[in-house]
């Protein structure tokens, strides 16, 4: 019977820090919190929308590192960082596949397939 409770707590100890850990990372862009949620099963998969602006910052080999506020579907919006393999066309559309934080991919894509809560959102 120990060992019963014992594993219960250690499953609600670990499911409580899961969503602790989702709750705490909601709001933030770091890099701390795109590996929290790549690894968080309790963050789901989602597509966003941003429309580009100039980089942030870059480096020396042409990566160029944004910032943004992103818009899903529904209109909710998220602050996102995200690389580009170098520096992204001004005034395009993209579509960025994420895991909370964590931005996976991103394509560009026309102004007529972004979502209308989105879009008004963006511009």
């Amino acid at each position: 019977m120990k060992v019963v409770k014992f594993f219960v707590g250690i499953i609600l100890i670990g499911g409580l820090s899961l969503f602790g850990l989702k709750m705490y990372t909601a709001n933030q862009h770091s890099e701390f919190a795109g590996i929290m949620d790549q690894l968080n099963p309790l963050v789901t998969e989602g597509e966003v929308y941003v429309k580009t602006k100039k980089p942030d910052a870059g480096n020396s080999y042409g990566t160029a590192t944004y910032i943004q506020e992103a818009v899903d579907k529904n209109g909710k919006k998220r602050t996102v960082e995200f690389n580009g393999i170098g520096v992204l066309k001004e005034e395009r559309y993209l579509k960025l596949t994420n895991k909370g934080a964590h931005v996976e991919t991103y394509e560009e894509v026309d102004k007529n397939e972004v979502p209308e809560k989105a879009l008004a959102l963006i511009g």
